[in-house]
């Protein structure tokens, strides 16, 4: 006799916060520094690298300064 494979279902929740901090920080945060980046250099492809990097360090220095607060 064969055994049936038993299905299995994962749900994943996401908490509100989280989904508002990533608006906040990748979607308006890093568009704000690519146009400023490109108008100051008049580059777009200086300015979609100088958003990927803002970004990057904003990430980071945010989760430092979390660490030292506790």
């Amino acid at each position: 006799m064969r055994k049936k494979k038993q299905n299995q279902v994962v749900f994943y929740t996401i908490k509100g916060s989280t989904i508002k901090k990533f608006l906040i920080l990748d979607c308006i945060t890093s568009t704000g520094i690519y146009y400023v980046i490109q108008i100051i250099s008049s580059s777009a492809l200086i300015g979609f690298v100088g958003s990927i990097v803002g970004t990057e360090c904003i990430k980071r220095h945010h989760g430092f300064m979390k660490k030292i607060k506790m």
